[in-house]
């Protein structure tokens, strides 16, 4: 992953924490990002989150997650925090869209996204 702000990394910070707080019931697509089940999505968020706050170099499959996980609880009432970013978070509306779409600029790569719904990556299903 791309060398990060302070700002960016809180905003990352913030996302990603929505996960485990205000969007923990939010019908997110764990299967689809590769994740066994909601618990090792928490723990694979825990993980992101502190190798991102760490400045930790991250493989394109967990930088695409990163951003992918970032723009849904930004951006989504359905899957994220969405509306609700602010009250969870330090970030008006205009900073927010402002920091994800540097995000956006920076850490999308078409082999990251290509890797994020990498077949192997998904569960094995047992129906």
């Amino acid at each position: 992953m791309a060398a990060l702000s302070i700002r960016e990394r809180d905003f990352v910070d913030a996302c990603l924490a929505s996960w485990t707080g205000i969007s923990t019931n939010a019908p997110i697509p764990v299967r689809a990002l590769g994740y066994a089940d909601r618990d090792h999505f928490d723990d694979e968020v825990d993980r992101l989150r502190r190798a991102t706050s760490a400045g930790a170099k991250l493989s394109e499959v967990d930088t695409a997650r990163v951003l992918f996980l970032s723009e849904l609880a930004f951006g989504s009432d359905l899957f994220g925090a969405g509306v609700e970013f602010r009250l969870v978070s330090s970030f008006p509306d205009d900073e927010g869209i402002a920091v994800l779409r540097t995000l956006q600029r920076r850490l999308y790569t078409r082999t990251g996204a290509r890797s994020l719904f990498n077949p192997d990556l998904y569960a094995p299903r047992n129906d």
